[in-house]
């Protein structure tokens, strides 16, 4: 985010003083600061909510478990925006099935691609109303205040299940911070069309966009590990 330069806003402007270039380009300077502040100031409030919303989710609370009415829902309407709705999800049942999944799972695969072809566009858009700078201050907060509880949260699941602490609680964590780095730049990207066109419905479509249902899945407790043919494997 750009510093606003001091300009003495409050001093009143002498219709009969004499133009000055260099005061007008100064001022003009100020009130494009100042309109990109504005612009940044909804983007800013909307990943500050989401980071204390995810902070407080039941991160891999639920690994394991049958898919209930909930999550079978919400694992649906996330295959159905992503683009495939004849996909299922499939529950994996231990750490050593997730694992496998995990590192099985086809980085070039439709879905992988879909993936990061939403993320660059919300990415894109979201640059549209803050700095680059901005973006990464604010995904940084995002990943310092998730870092603990993550942490602490895959150990507490392994702990559980009496797993060692292995490459799986990496790719766990590692996981979890990518779906919460999608849901906040869905939320971020709603927040700017809401504030450039005053729509409400914008906020509603961001709750159904991709990455932001993907986060949710995690928000319960689970870990969707990957499409894998037409199955959605969800730890």
């Amino acid at each position: 985010m750009m510093p606003i330069t001091p300009h003495n806003p409050i001093t009143p402007i002498d219709p009969e003083a004499p133009d000055n270039g260099d005061d007008a380009q100064d001022w003009a300077a100020s009130a494009e600061t100042l309109l990109a502040l504005e612009a940044e100031i909804p983007l800013l409030s909307a990943v500050r909510e989401f980071t204390e919303r995810a902070a407080r989710a039941r991160w891999f609370a639920e690994l394991g478990e049958p898919i209930d009415g909930e999550t079978e829902t919400l694992a649906r309407l996330y295959l159905d925006a992503l683009g495939f709705p004849d996909a299922e999800p499939l529950p994996v049942m231990n750490w050593d099935d997730a694992l496998d999944a995990a590192e099985s799972g086809d980085l070039n695969s439709e879905a992988w691609e879909a993936e990061e072809q939403l993320r660059a566009a919300l990415t894109d858009r979201v640059l549209m109303g803050v700095s680059e700078e901005g973006l990464s201050v604010m995904l940084a907060h995002l990943s310092a205040a998730l870092a603990e509880p993550l942490a602490e949260m895959a150990d507490e699941a392994l702990m559980m299940a009496d797993e060692p602490p292995d490459a799986i609680r990496d790719l766990a964590v590692g996981a979890a911070q990518q779906a919460a780095f999608g849901g906040a730049l869905a939320l971020a990207a709603a927040a700017l069309e809401m504030a450039e066109q005053d729509d409400q419905a914008a906020g509603e479509e961001a709750l159904e966009h991709p990455l932001l249902l993907r986060y949710r899945l995690f928000e319960l407790g689970r870990w969707p590990l990957a499409l894998s043919g037409r199955s959605l494997n969800l730890f």
